[in-house]
């Protein structure tokens, strides 16, 4: 658990991330926190004004796209990039042990998928479902000097990586994966979810200077994130106001050609 992370006061859901499926990351975050509804906002939007600039990419590079979800979990945000999945589809198929491993919809472009987290049950649950080609297993708050050389080769090559769940990771590990990612050669998008009041708005504030410093301001989709417990609203009450939802927003940045 990263310093910061101790410091926001989240729930803890250790146990939740390290199941041997995505069953219990459905049931008591996506839907009894009402985090499902974040991602058919990010998919529709996804649909409208992403896929056909990732589509004609891969039609210039001719050849599939590399698409890396940072701090992935079990893939949903994966899937609501590459799969165009709604609140249905992963009603469909995350809610039961039987269907799990079953995709409700295709890839909608094409696009080779990587994904990295700390947690080897999610990973592999990702990779054995087909959300992932392949997977890296990694403790970002503490990369070896080889880890760390690869986790910056994979960000030069991605076309589209998506990072959420900041408040997990330290600041100065946040910043380099902004750094490396600017600095790959291909068209390229960046996906970041800053999450209010977990990240903290001086936080935040700095990575979004970075990001601007970096790439190319794309375009920013506001929704609200999951629903707060009574103690994290008390922590966060006396510094920021009263809070009983937190507020999640996305971040699309292009590299500069």
């Amino acid at each position: 658990m990263s310093k910061y992370y101790a410091k926001t006061y989240k729930q803890d859901f250790t146990a939740v991330f390290n199941h041997k499926d995505c069953t219990r990351y459905y049931h008591e975050l996506m839907k009894e926190l009402d985090l499902v509804e974040r991602s058919e906002i990010v998919a529709k939007y996804s649909e409208r004004c992403l896929l056909p600039i990732f589509k004609q990419w891969a039609l210039e590079l001719n050849k599939p796209l590399k698409f890396v979800d940072m701090m992935c979990a079990y893939g949903n945000d994966t899937l609501v990039y590459t799969n165009a999945y709604y609140q249905e589809d992963f009603a469909k198929t995350w809610a039961s042990d039987s269907t799990c491993y079953q995709l409700a919809k295709p890839r909608q472009l094409p696009v080779e998928t990587l994904g990295v987290d700390k947690s080897e049950s999610a990973l592999q649950f990702g990779k054995k479902a087909g959300i992932f080609d392949k997977t890296q297993a990694l403790d970002m708050n503490n990369l070896s000097e080889s880890e760390a050389q690869s986790l910056k080769e994979q960000c030069h090559s991605a076309n589209t990586l998506t990072m959420n769940s900041l408040g997990y990771i330290q600041e100065d590990q946040i910043n380099k994966v902004i750094d490396w990612f600017s600095g790959g050669l291909e068209p390229g998008m960046i996906a970041i979810g800053f999450v209010y009041p977990y990240d903290g708005p001086e936080r935040v504030s700095r990575f979004k200077q970075l990001l601007l410093e970096k790439l190319k301001f794309f375009a920013s989709v506001p929704m609200t994130n999951i629903k707060l417990i009574e103690r994290e609203g008390a922590k966060y009450g006396p510094e920021f106001g009263t809070w009983k939802t937190c507020y999640y927003e996305m971040w699309y940045l292009t590299r500069i050609a």
